[in-house]
């Protein structure tokens, strides 16, 4: 088992930052990626549901715009944190589902979430 110092040395190296600790710069890449408007809300709104079709998460995605929504959509499927499932039905059905990242990412997220709710 690694210790915990030993993996924040490891995450600082290459970090400017003085001092011991863990290096902000991962973190704050995450940040400027899920700061994006409706990011957050559709990643949560999907793994609260586990599989989502297109219209689903628009309906709970209060405010967003299709076109917003298929962008960021498209967006985290890059990110490998959505998978898109196509069935070829009549009509056809496109499901939403959080890969193992993604899973992991909401996970992380939830915690964050209860904190605000308590503090909010």
């Amino acid at each position: 088992m690694v210790s915990k110092t030993k993996v924040s040395e490891a995450l600082s190296i290459g970090c400017k930052m003085k001092g011991r600790g863990y290096c902000p710069r991962p973190l704050e890449y995450a940040a400027s990626f899920l700061s994006k408007k409706w990011t957050l809300s559709i990643l949560i709104t999907i793994g609260n549901f586990e599989r989502l079709r297109f219209n689903h998460v628009l309906d709970r995605v209060e405010g967003i715009s299709p076109k917003m929504l298929s962008s960021r959509l498209e967006e985290l499927e890059k990110k490998k944190l959505l998978k898109r499932s196509v069935f070829f039905e009549k009509p056809p059905r496109v499901e939403y589902a959080l890969t193992s990242k993604g899973t992991t990412l909401y996970q992380s997220i939830v915690p964050l979430m209860q904190w605000a709710e308590q503090y909010e």
